[in-house]
């Protein structure tokens, strides 16, 4: 009996576990002469694995133990992996599409366990097993990449330092295994506010349970970085769907004054064009902290959150202007014309709001803080432009 015959039973017998004895054992003529039969019999497997599932199939149809021929694309991932020689063509068999798909088994579920692979490729040289790692990580393209376990335990297992891969990423955050003893955490946590596609995996997290990341990060993670990480991921940008969970973190975090002053610019720089819930959490802090040292900023920033389109977001701005003069007289005449625009919002009760505070706090404007108020005038209403 030949190398081969021995490696077709095996994968015929669906064991996983002698298989790898037996390809660890072979020498190097066997694998070549196992490694030049793999491709043609993957239509042999894949015919035979097709006129057993018609035999199970019928109206009747229940869930049953996963069958020894079932199993034939995890085996012959792991011959593929123990005889092929050049680690170009390992990477590429283990991704190959007719192998990480079935019948019993949706495109992109987690395929298969990988410590027999593990176990496989430990015999390899060190450096070959880290190349492979970074090989299949980089391979990755979403969340549920049907490669992501094989991927990430490899990783674990050579400790190689992760590839700048946001499918990696999102992998990870992904697959539920990640823990605070996880060797992957202190290389990838904090790229999890970088990488592409992290937001709409975790975008259903909700606060009020602390579900998942929300309770891992809570429990586990740096507060200043985590704080740090969020404020930097709101400043990049990206649709409310892509924030939502960055949000919740912020909010699960509930930084103090100290903790939040330092971000004060940041949030500033928020209120024109974030989405509305970062908007929204922006303005909550900044009306907890001081005012900025720069006045200009201040209008600025008030400025284009007037000029928004939300009609909460811009009565909790005109809130917070009129809280801001109450405090600090002296600001009347530089939010002047952040005042001034509200008064072309489309809302009829934001215009009077706007109206009802020029009026309030006139006593505090002089010649430079009136007349952007008396330019604006056309903006209103007539019957609200005439009391102005």
């Amino acid at each position: 009996m030949t190398a081969w015959d021995e490696i077709r039973d095996l994968i015929d017998l669906g064991d996983a576990e002698k298989l790898v004895d037996r390809l660890i054992a072979l020498d190097t003529g066997e694998r070549k002469a196992v490694a030049a039969e793999l491709r043609d019999h993957i239509p042999v497997l894949r015919d035979h694995a097709e006129r057993k599932q018609s035999l199970w199939e019928d109206d009747d149809w229940v869930e049953l133990p996963t069958q020894p021929w079932e199993r034939w694309r995890e085996l012959m991932r792991l011959a593929g992996a123990g005889t092929l020689g050049p680690i170009t063509a390992v990477a590429s068999w283990l991704n190959r599409r007719d192998l990480m798909t079935s019948h019993r088994y949706l495109p992109g579920a987690d395929f298969g366990d990988p410590d027999p692979m593990i176990r496989l490729v430990s015999h390899r040289p060190a450096a070959w097993q880290a190349n492979l790692a970074v090989r299949l990580a980089t391979r990755l393209r979403r969340p549920r990449d049907p490669g992501t376990p094989l991927a990430l335990a490899l990783l674990r297992h050579t400790g190689v330092e992760p590839p700048q891969h946001d499918p990696l990423v999102a992998a990870w955050v992904s697959s539920g295994a990640a823990t605070h003893s996880d060797p992957l955490w202190p290389a990838l946590l904090p790229r999890i506010f970088e990488a592409e596609g992290v937001g709409r995996v975790l975008q259903h997290e909700r606060v009020t349970h602390h579900t998942g990341w929300l309770r891992k990060l809570a429990k586990w993670g740096d507060r200043q970085v985590l704080l740090d990480g969020c404020v930097r991921r709101f400043l990049r940008g990206g649709t409310a769907q892509d924030l939502r969970f960055f949000v919740r973190l912020h909010e699960v975090l509930a930084p103090s004054d100290a903790e939040a002053a330092p971000y004060l610019r940041d949030y500033l720089s928020l209120l024109p064009s974030a989405p509305g819930p970062v908007a929204q959490l922006a303005l909550h802090h900044l009306r907890r902290l001081a005012v900025p040292d720069s006045a200009d900023a201040l209008a600025d920033a008030l400025s284009g959150l007037l000029f928004r389109a939300e009609v909460t977001l811009v009565r909790a701005g005109l809130t917070w202007l009129d809280q801001l003069v109450r405090e600090s007289p002296a600001l009347a005449d530089d939010l002047a014309p952040a005042l001034a625009t509200a008064f072309a919002h489309e809302s009829y009760d934001v215009q009077g709001r706007a109206a009802q505070l020029a009026l309030k706090h006139r006593k505090h404007l002089t010649a430079r803080g009136s007349a952007p108020i008396t330019a604006a005038l056309p903006a209103l209403p007539s019957a609200l432009a005439a009391r102005l």
